[in-house]
């Protein structure tokens, strides 16, 4: 007993968890899976309770980031036209599920990213654009697939390996950040580390948030 306190007490430490925090499963998954790929810089921050009511500004300014550009999150969503026709699918042409980076100063585009996934194909073979719904995915497939929480969806340690896409407009910053396994815990990177990621695409697929 007194070697497992000590151990914990040590994880503890290494994840900086704040007091109020219990380590869980989604954290532990999310980091060991950014280790393993030797992603040197990746950079763990935790984040106040109230950072969910800031404006994007004072989000920049507690994670050290140079843009509220840099500031982004990971989307599950679903081509339902795949679900209703499961023979249609292609896990890299014309997946049933993916998840999208993109950026909180930008809005998910469905046309812009339907055209970019009919572009993996040679033109005679090229999906119909009838052939998209894309929507966000249901609560419960989230779950299952990603294996963490609202607002702390990170690429790293998903349940199931689906697409990756981060949107085009992430590029020119470089660097940016993104939930970590947990509420409060964000994940920084570079674009060059993060596209080490095996199955991950560079896409158009947003346009500009309308103020």
């Amino acid at each position: 007993e007194v070697l497992e306190a000590r151990v914990a007490a040590l994880e503890l430490k290494r994840f900086q968890c704040p007091k109020d925090v219990t380590l869980d499963d989604s954290m532990r998954r999310a980091r060991a899976h950014v280790e393993e790929m030797g992603l040197y810089s990746a950079n763990w921050k935790w984040v106040p309770e109230p950072y969910y009511t800031w404006e994007l500004e004072q989000r920049a300014k507690v994670l050290g980031a140079q843009s509220t550009q840099m500031l982004c999150k990971a989307l599950l969503l679903e081509n339902k036209k795949v679900t209703d026709k499961p023979e249609t699918e292609d896990p890299r042409t014309n997946p049933r599920f993916m998840l999208v980076v993109l950026q909180y100063e930008s809005e998910l585009d469905v046309k812009k990213l339907a055209t970019s996934i009919r572009k993996l194909r040679p033109v005679a073979e090229r999906l119909d654009e009838s052939q998209f719904d894309l929507r966000v995915a249901d609560p419960s497939d989230n779950d299952r697939i990603t294996g963490y929480e609202f607002n702390s969806v990170t690429p790293f340690g998903l349940k199931e390996q689906v697409p990756i896409i981060m949107s085009s407009a992430i590029v020119p910053y470089s660097y940016f950040w993104m939930g970590g396994g947990h509420v409060h815990l964000k994940l920084g990177m570079s674009v060059s580390d993060f596209t080490k990621l095996p199955n991950v695409q560079i896409m158009e697929c947003s346009v500009p948030r309308t103020k």
